[in-house]
């Protein structure tokens, strides 16, 4: 089945490094409603209440919504930030470091950790209903250095959404700070995935069961196979967004398209 989901995605991948440029106002509309539809989806994986219309009306108006927690607010535009920000990285020639992870963590935990935003954990912790046990706060900087020289050496021909699914599942096996770590793993396998030409995964909250499911496999059993399918399956997502408009605006001008 990985095979399959793999070579289905690299076909959707070519198909649109194939086209011509998406007109401007349409990657700019994929990309405004990417931003909300992240924002929201990540949060929620973490049990954030705020619905997708209700995180529009705060990242897009900077309303509040009654009966909802200052924190979900926070956690909502801190995402949208920190996504902001990544773009950037992502866009730049700058090696993945240490320094990248904790500035990440820094925007996304931003008013919610205080001082411990953008530090590593000094405390033992367990991972709410995971068997897997995180090393020793003692061990964090010294695995975090190991797994950001990984990163820098890249994929080595390894299929850029394995690479991808890979970090993340080392990263929160690591679990370096004290809260935020699903969130950052995520940020992070979109950061090497836009490195890699690919377009970010939208990891969806409705399969949050299966997406935590897979985690633990990974970490606990070393089965790395339907974490992969997982991550395979949220970059189709948005493939299938961008392939969505290229189809509309080929239809629009049979001169628009694909190259053959």
């Amino acid at each position: 089945m990985l095979d399959a989901v793999l070579a289905r995605v690299t076909e959707k991948h070519d198909r649109l490094a194939s086209a011509r440029p998406l007109p401007e106002a349409s990657v700019r509309s994929l990309r405004e409603d990417f931003l909300v539809r992240y924002s929201h989806e990540t949060t929620a994986l973490e049990g954030n209440t705020l619905s997708l219309h209700e995180t529009q009306v705060v990242l897009e108006d900077g309303i509040t919504i009654g009966g909802k927690l200052l924190r979900e607010h926070l956690e909502v535009t801190n995402a949208r930030d920190a996504l902001v920000w990544l773009e950037a990285v992502a866009s730049s020639e700058d090696p993945i470091t240490e320094s990248t992870v904790l500035r990440l963590h820094e925007i996304l935990m931003q008013g919610i950790l205080g001082p411990e935003a953008g530090n590593y954990r000094r405390v033992p912790v367990r991972i709410v209903g995971s068997s897997h046990m995180p090393p020793n706060w003692t061990i964090v900087p010294h695995a975090m250095m190991r797994f950001t020289e990984r990163l820098a050496m890249g994929s080595n021909g390894e299929h850029p959404v394995i690479f991808a699914a890979r970090a993340h599942i080392e990263f929160a096996g690591i679990h370096p700070f004290i809260d935020g770590n699903g969130r950052v793993s995520r940020m992070l396998v979109n950061l090497l995935l836009m490195r890699a030409g690919y377009p970010p995964a939208l990891y969806l909250a409705t399969d949050r069961a299966r997406y935590l499911d897979a985690i633990e496999r990974a970490q606990v059993d070393g089965t790395d196979e339907d974490f992969i399918i997982v991550t395979a399956e949220a970059v189709e997502t948005m493939l299938d967004r961008y392939l969505q408009l290229l189809e509309l605006a080929e239809s629009a001008d049979p001169q628009f398209g694909i190259t053959h």
